[in-house]
């Protein structure tokens, strides 16, 4: 899980905005304290005005920068799912025990 860690009890996965979302699919645990950590770096393009629908979440993200997004206890069916504002975009955190 390169780009999942838990600190401190809280879990956190780092999502890059970029020309689209890096990695596309990630995987990370269920059952804990869980954030998302949006991370652009000279971002101009539709990534950067994300929606994540279950967290609600709608957000145009700072062109280069970091954003914390908390999403709660996630669940195994749950899967969180972020697309762009123009719907070209799109990623996935998928829970598993």
């Amino acid at each position: 899980l390169p780009n999942v860690e838990i600190v401190n009890g809280i879990q956190y996965v780092r999502i890059n905005a970029k020309g689209g979302y890096f990695p596309a699919v990630s995987t990370a645990k269920a059952g804990i304290s869980t954030k998302i950590i949006m991370k652009t770096n000279g971002t101009y393009d539709c990534s950067a005005a994300l929606v994540i629908r279950s967290a609600n979440f709608q957000k145009i993200l700072p062109q280069t920068g970091e954003t914390e997004i908390d999403i709660g206890i996630s669940k195994i069916e749950e899967p969180i799912t972020g697309v762009c504002g123009m719907g070209m975009y799109s990623f996935n955190v998928n829970f598993e025990d």
